[in-house]
């Protein structure tokens, strides 16, 4: 099976499709998320059988933070 680790999550799956007819998607997280973060991005990825795969992500945020305005 191929490796998608740190890719976009949708870009995976695609790649996926071909190879594993059943794929499961998770996501991990912490309790607060992350504010503002918008990548979906695989950071973990198990054969579960011949055919199935799980795919476990994360969401970054990969747009620096706006400083806050000075008095």
């Amino acid at each position: 099976m191929i490796s998608v680790l740190g890719l976009p999550l949708a870009r995976a799956k695609e790649l996926l499709a071909a190879k594993c007819a059943v794929i499961t998607i998770t996501e991990a997280r912490s309790k607060k998320g992350v504010p503002g973060g918008s990548d979906a991005r695989v950071i973990r990825q198990t054969q579960t059988g011949e055919a199935a795969c799980t795919l476990v992500y994360s969401v970054f945020r990969i747009e620096p933070e706006e400083p806050e305005a000075q008095q």
